[in-house]
């Protein structure tokens, strides 16, 4: 059994949590909505932190509600590229750092942004159409659908890592659509530190 202290100590603790969710999610909006004003990822890397000494990774859930199939491919592509950068991934409790993710979308027309919504599922002027329940495309002829992505990693409450960018979806199928979607998580995780050289 627990004593009133290791409560309060474990409490103390999941009310921190919380709180360093609460601004995850604030900070991944403002630079989602910046990042999805331009292609250009824009990353940062805490230069203080010893990327060497980080072995395993957990990926949490998506910060906003997203479709399943759409959580299920990100997380698959974020782990496959830390996997690729010599980490390993590990349970909540035991892994060195957390990883984060939000997934936005945005339709542009002519250059403008008309819409931006967290997650997926928007409609241009002229109708949309639906692909696999992942996103809807609008169909109009100079409305295009950007998917934006917001990355962080969080070791012992501190950011160490955060990239945000954007892609545009020209590809009306799911395939084309996932393809994008690898590549800009390729792009968005391509600076962290390779830690497969400092173990050969």
């Amino acid at each position: 059994m627990y004593s009133s202290t290791s409560k309060n100590v474990m409490s103390g603790i999941t009310h921190q949590l919380s709180k360093i969710k609460t601004t995850l999610l604030a900070l991944m909006c403002v630079a989602i909505v910046s990042a999805c004003s331009s292609n250009k990822p824009q990353i940062n890397v805490d230069e203080t932190q010893n990327f060497a000494d980080i072995k395993t990774f957990y990926i949490q859930p998506p910060l906003n509600p997203i479709n399943a199939t759409l959580a299920n491919h990100l997380s698959t592509a974020i782990t496959e590229n830390l996997i690729a950068k010599g980490l390993k991934p590990a349970s909540e409790e035991d892994a060195d750092i957390a990883v984060g993710y939000v997934p936005s979308t945005s339709t542009k027309e002519d250059g403008t942004t008309l819409n931006l919504g967290l997650g997926t599922g928007s409609y241009g002027r002229s109708g949309g159409i639906s692909l696999g329940s992942i996103f809807s495309i609008p169909v109009g002829e100079q409305t295009s659908l950007q998917q934006g992505l917001q990355i962080d990693m969080v070791k012992d409450g501190k950011f160490i890592y955060s990239a945000a960018g954007s892609t545009e979806l020209d590809g009306k199928d799911s395939i084309s659509i996932q393809n994008s979607l690898n590549e800009l998580v390729s792009e968005l995780l391509n600076p962290y530190p390779n830690t497969t050289l400092n173990t050969q």
